[in-house]
């Protein structure tokens, strides 16, 4: 079932569960305003409310080819994680977010991409995952290459990061 993902880490419970509504909590829109936690998103260019992101959720939930998992911890709504650009069985791409920055550094985040590359893999029998980043982003670059992404392409100077142009790394998972 690719609806729900529940696994344990460290005696603690991890759920991946299906958004399938476009209810926002005032937590998850403080996340995408809080300019750590969207340091390396292009949220952050943007102010968000409950409304606009309920728009967001809305028109994302109407594409065929996006799946959105909130990341419980131990039921608490800590994240989430996207699958889009579903490209048939062929590719598709990932997006996250840890927004509870309490749950940082622990390894929750590698093992939630550890989940979601199975539910790509052997649910949707996806061949090819991709992930984009901010070449500044380390922790990000951690996890995905902890979970044996590899660097498939590095664009210079194609985003914008404070005053400068930083290179955007995209990393990808085959399944083999």
């Amino acid at each position: 079932n690719i609806f729900i993902s529940t696994f344990m880490f460290k005696k603690m419970n991890i759920k991946l569960k299906r958004i399938e509504n476009n209810k926002v909590t005032k937590k998850w829109v403080k996340w995408l305003n809080d300019k750590e936690v969207t340091k390396y998103s292009k949220n952050r260019f943007m102010r968000h409310t409950i409304s606009s992101q309920e728009n967001y959720l809305k028109k994302k939930l109407r594409s065929k080819n996006i799946f959105l998992f909130k990341i419980l911890f131990n039921n608490l709504h800590i994240g989430v994680i996207e699958i889009g650009k579903i490209n048939g069985k062929r590719s598709c791409h990932i997006s996250y977010m840890i927004g509870e920055k309490s749950y940082w550094n622990k390894g929750i985040g590698s093992k939630v991409i550890k989940n979601i590359k199975k539910i790509i893999f052997n649910n949707l029998k996806i061949k090819k995952i991709y992930a984009g980043l901010n070449e500044k982003n380390k922790a990000s670059f951690y996890i995905l290459k902890k979970n044996d992404f590899k660097i498939y392409k590095k664009t210079a100077n194609s985003m914008k990061f404070g005053s400068k142009r930083v290179a955007k790394i995209t990393l990808l998972a085959k399944n083999n």
